[in-house]
């Protein structure tokens, strides 16, 4: 049996007389064989975590086997937190020989947390001019706009009677929402 790598091997013959010759060879052995990854795990989908912009995700690491030693290393590990979108996770494990063989799988945040509006309470006046504050709005990983969809723009004139005010939020994930009050005129 010849270990992996390049072994010399030198023959000797002696005749009957004394006289001697040599020859040798190099027995060379390769290690060809690719390691062995199992387990790998399928690309995986979660929702953010309450109130954050990504989440803390857990898998079971693959294992692998090789007929000469190898190591195994990884861009991620199983309990790392992810923001949201797609994330790689790649395992690589390398043998004695340099042979590589990989895991590849995305990790896949989705934002589904509406943002948090809160608008003013009702307001009823006999002054039909009327001023309201903006909502308050926050959000997980960010607000792109809030824009009034219904209702007249604070510092103007309301007509008599009940008109309701609505506000609507959008996050930077495309995530919507919305909170109203009404403003009530009286004659």
């Amino acid at each position: 049996t010849f270990a992996q790598g390049t072994t010399t091997v030198l023959w000797t013959a002696t005749d009957g007389s004394g006289n001697t010759v040599t020859c040798t060879f190099d027995v060379i052995v390769s290690d060809t064989e690719v390691p062995v990854i199992s387990g790998c795990v399928s690309d995986i989908s979660v929702n953010n975590d309450n109130g954050d912009c990504g989440a803390i995700v857990t898998w079971l690491p693959p294992t692998y086997t090789d007929n000469c030693g190898a190591t195994m290393t990884s861009t991620h590990n199983s309990g790392d937190y992810f923001p949201v979108g797609t994330t790689t996770v790649t395992y690589t494990v390398i043998d004695d020989a340099d042979n590589v063989s990989v895991c590849i799988f995305d990790v896949i945040i989705t934002d589904n947390e509406l943002p948090q509006l809160t608008c003013n309470s009702n307001i009823a006046s006999c002054d039909s001019f009327v001023v309201f504050n903006a909502p308050t709005v926050s959000d997980n990983c960010g607000i792109v706009s809030v824009t009034q969809t219904s209702g007249f723009p604070s510092g103007t004139f309301y007509p008599v009677g009940t008109t309701t005010v609505t506000f609507e939020a959008l996050d930077v994930n495309g995530n919507t929402n919305t909170c109203s009050f009404d403003v009530t005129i009286h004659p």
